[in-house]
């Protein structure tokens, strides 16, 4: 494993939350955190862009020991490794981070709620090219509130009474397709420039096999032969799907927990996404912070730390093929239509052979389209550039006030007493 480094940083005191029901403006105005917590200073190299805007990937990773790093709590927490590793092999596949309300008190122009929904729905169009959409009305991840991310691809929470007065912004897999391209690097900047108390609390890195390359069975296999193990504890593993007699839905294999911060997980990706001939296959590494540290380096040098998370089963895999987020965007789309086409045949198949000889095809299509032009969801392909308007960016809704009267409305009657 290396050379054990035990690194204590002076800890910095969070801001407090004052009354569970104050407002986020009250609230954050009441107390301002002074730069990033020690934790956000660990990783602070970041790999160049291309002149295309593209991440260039590090050759040579910086550092390949385990380093022990304190928190703000006291807890020590491991920090996720890199090793070295030729071009990017994974990509991000979901994320979520946590950052302090007081990031946008420079910003914010008003002293209500709304106003820090529409400072962080900017910040974020600025990163992802997508901002905040829609209130979704509920609770989620016991933040108070909760608002979605562009086209469903992810959510932000706001407000809870022991959220410790943070923001959460929770990226999914759809979302990090969508991200304007250089996203990363741009959270990047944005997480070690602007935000304050930061913490990244789970990523997901990701590569495929499109073709087949390698198989759930070999990588099930691969755990049981031990190359899934890092230290000397065999991580558990778990399988979903039918693995006795495969049906074509998919199987996937979880090697590790939740609880230990780090979990592993292959699955027939095709065959999920509704191809039961598929032979796309992915490999997901999932990391959070229980127990360990994520850097802000793993935004972009992903592949550092994707093979750092299990050195000896990705080493025999030898990962040489980038993985691209338009091939993907592609394979979704084919597996999409294709399943569309076999809903239509099976489903309505005779409906559409008796009434297209009625009709005519032309005139088939025509009656039966969606007047609406809208796209099935599962036909959508995920990209900022089809985002609806941000709230930012809407016109602000104006208080409404059926008491509001002029002086020439006013004619004493309020003021009579009974």
């Amino acid at each position: 494993m290396g050379k054990l480094k035990a690194t204590v940083s002076e800890a910095r005191p969070a801001a407090k939350r004052g009354d569970g029901g104050a407002t986020l403006a009250a609230r954050a105005s009441a107390e301002r955190s002074e730069g990033h917590p020690t934790m956000s200073a660990v990783g602070t190299g970041s790999s160049p862009l291309t002149n295309r805007g593209e991440l260039e990937a590090l050759a040579i990773a910086d550092h390949s020991d385990v380093s022990l790093v304190m928190a703000d709590s006291g807890e020590l927490k491991v920090v996720s490794v890199r090793v070295p590793t030729n071009g990017q092999v994974a990509i991000i596949d979901g994320l979520r981070v946590v950052i302090g309300e007081e990031t946008f008190l420079p910003v914010v122009d008003g002293v209500d709620d709304e106003a820090f929904v529409r400072a962080t729905s900017a910040a974020l169009e600025e990163v992802f090219g997508f901002g905040l959409t829609r209130n979704l009305g509920q609770r989620r991840d016991f933040y108070g509130e909760t608002w979605e991310l562009g086209d469903n691809w992810g959510h932000v929470g706001f407000g809870g009474a022991k959220q410790n007065s943070t923001i959460l912004i929770s990226l999914a897999g759809q979302g990090t397709i969508a991200a304007k391209p250089g996203w990363e690097g741009r959270l990047h900047t944005f997480l070690t420039t602007r935000a304050r108390r930061p913490v990244i609390t789970r990523v997901d890195l990701a590569h495929d096999w499109f073709h087949g390359e390698v198989t759930v069975d070999q990588l099930d296999q691969m755990h049981t032969d031990g190359f899934f193990t890092n230290a000397y504890t065999i991580p558990c593993c778990q399988h979903a799907g039918d693995w006795k007699n495969p049906s074509g839905k998919g199987r996937t294999v979880y090697i590790g927990t939740r609880k230990a911060g780090l979990m592993f997980r292959g699955y027939e990706k095709g065959m999920e996404q509704g191809d039961s001939t598929s032979p796309w296959v992915r490999g997901e590494v999932e990391m959070s912070n229980k127990s360990r540290l994520i850097p802000f380096d793993v935004l972009v040098d992903p592949s550092g730390y994707f093979m750092g998370a299990y050195k000896k089963a990705f080493a025999l895999l030898n990962l040489t093929v980038t993985p691209q987020r338009a091939e993907i965007k592609r394979k979704n789309a084919e597996i999409s239509v294709d399943a569309s086409l076999k809903l239509l045949n099976t489903q309505f198949g005779k409906y559409i052979g008796v009434l297209a000889d009625f009709f005519g095809a032309e005139e088939l299509v025509q009656k039966t389209r969606n007047r609406l032009g809208d796209w099935p969801k599962r036909l959508k392909v995920p990209d900022y550039f089809y985002a609806d308007t941000p709230v930012h960016r809407q016109e602000r809704r104006k208080s409404f006030n059926e008491f509001k009267l002029d002086s020439s409305d006013y004619s004493g009657a309020l003021g009579m007493v009974v």
